[in-house]
């Protein structure tokens, strides 16, 4: 079975029309996290249209284990107007599994400041969010992550948009 999602996660209120109007839908909502479904070409859309070049904090070896990671800074921007905060907190994650194989990547971040580890798993960017685990669950399964399976079509807009760009 495939689980290949990657996806935005900010903690607090959204302003969700100012959401809607960045191409933000919430997939996901668990008390005061928000799971927004991006990708690359969402993140590179975003960095060329507001000339924003600049990359987020990320463990040396996120992007060799994953080359489409978001790593564009601009989410920062976009989270930050999002929920009105200087210094927001958010995680940005991904999965890419076929039959139990395959791997995850995930960063946390306060801020600019990288919250997570080197190597950090979801669950362990989720911990550094307020998610708790339970003695059933996991911080994956707790705020819902393992029912999002696949990235919703509306991202697929973005990939023409980075070919018109030259992105």
């Amino acid at each position: 079975m495939t689980h290949a999602v990657c996806a935005l996660i900010v903690t607090g209120q959204v302003d969700a029309p100012r959401a809607e109007s960045l191409g933000l839908r919430a997939r996901l909502t668990y008390a005061d996290l928000t799971v927004f479904p991006i990708d690359h070409y969402f993140s590179g859309y975003w960095a060329a249209v507001r000339g924003n070049r600049a990359q987020l904090d990320l463990p040396p070896g996120i992007l060799t284990g994953s080359v489409t990671f978001p790593g564009d800074a601009v989410l920062i921007d976009l989270v930050r107007e999002v929920t009105h905060q200087e210094r927001p907190r958010f995680a940005v994650i991904q999965t890419d599994y076929f039959g139990g194989m395959g791997g995850q990547w995930a960063a946390a971040f306060d801020g600019e400041v990288r919250v997570t580890p080197d190597g950090a798993t979801i669950n362990r960017a989720l911990e550094m969010l307020g998610v708790r685990a339970t003695a059933t669950e996991d911080a994956f399964d707790v705020v819902g992550l393992g029912t999002f399976r696949h990235n919703p079509d509306h991202l697929d807009a973005y990939v023409a948009l980075c070919d018109e760009l030259g992105v």
